[in-house]
Parts: structure tokens; C-alpha cells; sequence
């Protein structure tokens, strides 16, 4: 029964897009919550705000307060360790883990740990994802190794299937971000072309 239900949900989506302009429809699943967050985040790390909003989407869906089973936390699903360290360079004054639940703490934390991956990286906005997800050392192992080259033409050779997969959600969500939302952000020519 609930595969019949998904497809009668996608088929009155469909008729919903043909019907009225694509994109009101597609906003619907692709939304930007938090824009002013990500927005103040992202012109304060040099970042696109359509890339965080699609990390932010694959990441938690939106959910403040999600926890993840290794216990990553909030929007962007920051590690404890990571947003301790992150805290201490930004700097965030008497952070405490319990504030990764606040969408400004938990933004801002994200945006300078990416704008870090990316300055590592090299400005390699597929490795920067691959390294978010995974941890910047074992992404560095894969590129020293020629176990990956960092394209993303050849993601298929990232090692770690969830790893592999979570690039591809970023990216396609952040290819629609563009298409939905780039009226709205023109300074950004787009990171993955």
C-alpha cells in the first residue's frame, strides 16, 4: 500500500507542476528555512548560502533539533568535537554543546567549518563535501592514496558508500537550489561547474 500511495503523491505532484509554474511546486519540497541565518553565515565565510541551504536540507532536513546515531547535532549535523574546536577558533565565547541546537550557533559553526574544509581542500567543493561528511582525514588518505581523485565526475570511487551518496544528494540539491532560488543570489556563479 505505501508504495501505491507514493506514486498517486508523485503523480498529483506532477499534474501540480504541469498545471502551475514548476518552481512554486518544486519550492515546496525544496524550501530555504532559516534564509537570513544562512545568508548572514554565508556572506561572513565567503560561502554560496544555496550550497549551505542544500547541505542544510540533506544533512537534517530542516530539523533544529535532529541528533544523528554518532550524535551529530542540529541543522547542519555538527560533531561535538568538531564544533568544540570550531567554537574556540571562530571565536563563540562559553559555547556549550546544548546551543548546536540553535539554528544561529549551529549555522554559524557549520559555515566556518566548510569555509575551512574549502581553504584546505584547496577550494575543491567536492572533496569539502566528502570531507564533511566523512572527516577531512580520511578524505585526505583517499586523495594521497589515488584512492579518489577528488572530481566528482568520479564519485563512484569514493570508498564509503554513505559518503558517496551524501555528495550526490548535496549536489543535486544544490544544482535545484540554483535553479529555484538564483534570481535571488546572483553572486554566485555556481561552485560546480
Amino acid at each position: 500500500m505505501g508504495k501505491a500511495v507514493r506514486h498517486v503523491f508523485w503523480a498529483v505532484v506532477l499534474v501540480a507542476c504541469a498545471l502551475t509554474s514548476w518552481r512554486p511546486a518544486l519550492r515546496l519540497f525544496y524550501p530555504f528555512p532559516y534564509a537570513g541565518i544562512v545568508e548572514n553565515a554565508a556572506a561572513a565565510y565567503e560561502l554560496d548560502p544555496l550550497l549551505l541551504a542544500a547541505i542544510m536540507r540533506t544533512e537534517s532536513r530542516y530539523n533544529p533539533e535532529a541528533v544523528s546515531p554518532r550524535g551529530a547535532r542540529g541543522l547542519m549535523q555538527i560533531m561535538p568535537d568538531t564544533a568544540t574546536w570550531a567554537a574556540e577558533n571562530i571565536p563563540l565565547p562559553d559555547f556549550g554543546l546544548d546551543e548546536l541546537d540553535d539554528p544561529t550557533v549551529n549555522v554559524t559553526i557549520a559555515a566556518w567549518y566548510f569555509r575551512f574544509l574549502l581553504d584546505h581542500f584547496h577550494g575543491r567543493v567536492a572533496v569539502s563535501l566528502a570531507a564533511y561528511n566523512a572527516g577531512p582525514g580520511t578524505v585526505q588518505g583517499w586523495l594521497e592514496t589515488g584512492v579518489w581523485s577528488g572530481a566528482l565526475r568520479e564519485v563512484e570511487a569514493i570508498p564509503y558508500g554513505e559518503t558517496r551518496e551524501y555528495v550526490r544528494r548535496v549536489v543535486q540539491a544544490y544544482r535545484l537550489y540554483r535553479r529555484l532560488y538564483s534570481s535571488s543570489h546572483q553572486g554566485h556563479q555556481g561552485l560546480l561547474q
